[in-house]
């Protein structure tokens, strides 16, 4: 008990000690800021390489890109000479191996105009490999056009030998049957006009002439001269024909004549007399087909009343 009474005597000093101490006031005053200012100084600055290598910069680009197109220009202005370089050197090997292994070719050429041919074409070939070994594309193809002014007359003659005589014979069957067709025109296309079956016969009779001339012309001249006429000059003759021919065969028929009312209402009262008449006739035929069963039943009747009276 003494224990206790220590202590709350203890704790009844400390709350005294505690309602002694004064309270504080607490003053309230102004503080004033001061503002930041920021000065912006612009440094000097120098840049130094200590080595050889430079960073690029816009004007080595643009250099870079100026050189590179010099030099695409120049790898196509190269490309075109040597393109045009390889065809005269091609066509040179070419002509030489035609002339020497088709059989036909000495049909349509002299000794004379080979013997030049062959020539010609030995001294492009020296040139070729000589002066003519680095030149501009447009020197090549003066080269090449002079060396064909003396080949391809030569190979056209040749290709002509079979290409004309193929022309001829199918301008010939052209012609016949265009004229068994036009025969028909006036039963089977009855809108095609006399006027335009003539015409028509006239184009085949024009092409026919001058065939017959051509041919004959092209009888005198030798296979090495200049031929009197042409395979496509042939194809060129035939084409009005032709054109004229589809053109026909494609004209529609002409259209009925319109009837008038009169001619309408006559064509409708025989279509419905007619359709009177069917009927009648129907029903006449069912009529007789029953008629035999209607006698037979009366005649069975009269029968049976005979036997009634006998009895």
């Amino acid at each position: 008990e003494e224990g206790d009474a220590k202590k709350d005597e203890k704790k009844k000093g400390q709350k005294e000690k505690k309602e002694k101490k004064p309270k504080k006031e607490l003053k309230k005053e102004k503080v004033t800021k001061t503002a930041k200012r920021v000065h912006h100084v612009a440094l000097a600055s120098q840049t130094t390489f200590t080595s050889a290598i430079r960073p690029i910069n816009d004007t080595i680009v643009q250099g870079c890109i100026a050189r590179n197109k010099e030099m695409l220009a120049a790898e196509h202005v190269r490309h075109l000479n040597a393109e045009a370089k390889n065809r005269v050197e091609a066509y040179i090997l070419d002509t030489r191996d035609r002339l020497e292994s088709s059989e036909d070719v000495s049909k349509v050429v002299t000794n004379k105009q080979k013997a030049e041919l062959v020539k010609q074409l030995e001294k492009a070939e020296e040139w070729l490999y000589e002066d003519g070994m680095a030149l501009s594309a447009d020197k090549y193809a003066v080269k090449e056009k002079e060396l064909r002014e003396l080949g391809e007359p030569i190979f056209f003659r040749l290709a002509e030998l079979e290409a004309r005589p193929a022309a001829v014979s199918a301008a010939q069957e052209k012609l016949e049957s265009t004229r068994a067709l036009v025969a028909t025109w006036a039963e089977e296309k009855p809108q095609i006009t006399e006027d335009e079956r003539a015409k028509t016969l006239e184009l085949c009779d024009n092409i026919t002439t001058w065939l017959d001339g051509v041919l004959k012309e092209q009888e005198k001249i030798k296979p090495h001269d200049e031929p009197a006429f042409t395979s496509e000059q042939v194809g060129k003759k035939l084409a009005p024909l032709d054109k004229a021919v589809r053109v026909l065969s494609k004209k529609p028929k002409p259209k009925p004549p319109a009837k008038n009312e009169t001619e309408a209402k006559n064509e409708t009262a025989e279509e419905d007399a007619n359709a009177t008449d069917a009927d009648s006739t129907a029903e006449g035929a069912e009529g007789a087909e029953g008629a035999p069963e209607g006698a037979d039943a009366p005649a069975e009747g009269e029968a049976s009343e005979g036997k009634k009276d006998e009895l």
